[in-house]
């Protein structure tokens, strides 16, 4: 019998962990942490006790007690025994924390399947990054046109574009048919037609279910949809209006089509880029893999690092700052010369703006999510120190995910046997798409064919 279960991701946005079965194997399609795990519990300085390990998850319901899938360190301090692992692997669609993060749990013996340059932005991450702790795995990587066998599946990735490169679907070739799983994904990024064959190679593949992300799906999305050609446009005529003035800009730290888009709207407008010492670190990081485009922080004349003069910086950071030397810039610097740079400001960084003083009426542009993204916090918080500053705020921003008329277009051209969305708050939208729409319930097996 080949069954899926849904421990995550249903009417949830993130928190993918779905588990397929057939026959000997026992495959996990992500392993991620809802972007609201814990919050009727948890706030700012509340949190879990990491020290006793899945403890405080568990007694909360908040993490699923699931024989043979967790760490001894995760398990020792909890009423709930260990066993030995029982699955065959974990096949990981991209970098988002909401389909990787809760790896950190996972027993260290269990194979991680996911692409090359995922490997690479999570060697950046868990050294930049004190809370991405994923833990030591054997991670099997793969590029784009690999095939391979997992205890009689045939595992197909196929690349997808979304807001993180190296972004795949899964086509899974089980003894009842094709299982498709889209992951994240969207048309309308600059590598939109790597999603465009997905879709192809998953209707050719007539499969028998269709596993899909419907993040956009809602009664209402105010978002624009945006492409990042938009993206660039825009950001290059706000900055073209500031003059003589500071600009500065927000994005996901992962978005390399976003590093790439505000690396040349500065350089068309004759500006400097200036990003912080995490953006640097993953763009050299970046370089090892050579399919995927990245602005050269050490070659690039118009790409600069900026230094916040920790006392006490991480060693990353120190070697980071020795490595590029004439490329390091300070609060001074930017605050002598405002117009020539366009400078990389995130929530956790808003301090900086007491240092760097910026003209009044210089542009902020957000290039995040409505109203913010995983790393973010408050919208008022930032508001009153754009406030504070004589900020003007600008929202560009183009979205890691199908419209809600894409998925169903997706959906209608695949044209599944079954349709099981998850990574959606509203999955009873999906039934205006198709007439065999599979509702996931969490925790119960569902068979397939």
């Amino acid at each position: 019998m080949v069954s899926l279960t849904f421990h995550g991701g249903v009417g949830e946005i993130g928190g993918n962990k779905i588990l397929l079965e057939d026959g000997d194997a026992r495959l996990w399609l992500d392993m991620g942490s809802p972007f609201d795990l814990g919050a009727a519990y948890f706030a700012e300085f509340l949190g879990p006790r990491d020290r006793f390990g899945l403890r405080d998850y568990f007694a909360l319901d908040l993490i699923p007690r699931i024989p043979g899938l967790y760490s001894h360190e995760a398990l020792d301090p909890t009423d709930f025994p260990w066993r030995a692992a029982e699955f065959t692997g974990i096949l990981i669609t991209h970098v988002h924390f909401d389909h990787t993060n809760h790896l950190g749990w996972v027993d260290g013996t269990i194979p991680v399947h996911l692409g090359e340059g995922t490997r690479t932005i999570l060697d950046s991450w868990e050294t930049t990054t004190l809370s991405a702790n994923l833990g030591d795995h054997p991670y099997r990587t793969f590029h784009t046109g690999d095939t391979f066998d997992l205890d009689g599946v045939e595992v197909e990735p196929v690349h997808v574009d979304h807001s993180a490169p190296a972004a795949y679907g899964y086509l899974l070739h089980t003894s009842r048919g094709t299982v498709a799983y889209t992951g994240d994904l969207r048309r309308h990024g600059p590598a939109g037609h790597l999603t465009d064959e997905f879709v192809e190679a998953a209707k050719a593949a007539r499969p028998i279910a269709l596993i899909t992300e419907g993040t956009r799906v809602a009664p209402s999305d105010p978002r624009e949809n945006l492409t990042e050609a938009d993206v660039k446009a825009r950001a290059i005529d706000v900055i073209r209006a500031a003059k003589e003035r500071l600009a500065l800009a927000t994005f996901p730290g992962r978005d390399v089509d976003r590093m790439r888009t505000f690396f040349e709207a500065a350089k068309a407008t004759g500006r400097r880029f200036v990003v912080n010492a995490k953006t640097a670190h993953l763009l050299l990081t970046m370089k090892k893999d050579t399919r995927i485009a990245v602005p050269d922080v050490e070659r690039e004349d118009d790409l600069l690092v900026y230094d916040r003069r920790l006392d006490k910086p991480p060693r990353w950071e120190s070697a980071l700052r020795d490595r590029l030397k004439d490329r390091v810039v300070t609060a001074d610097d930017v605050r002598r010369r405002p117009k020539d740079f366009l400078v990389q400001l995130d929530f956790w960084h808003l301090a900086e703006l007491v240092d760097l003083r910026p003209p009044e009426g210089s542009p902020f542009i957000h290039s995040k999510s409505e109203p913010f993204d995983e790393d973010d916090i408050s919208l008022e918080i930032l508001e009153n120190w754009l406030r504070r500053f004589g900020l003007v705020r600008h929202q560009i921003h183009a979205s890691g995910h199908l419209s809600e008329a894409e998925v169903e277009a997706m959906i209608r051209e695949v044209d599944p046997k079954a349709v099981y969305p998850v990574h959606t708050e509203h999955p009873e939208r999906f039934t205006r798409f198709s007439r065999h729409v599979v509702q996931p319930t969490r925790g119960e097996p569902m068979p397939l064919g």
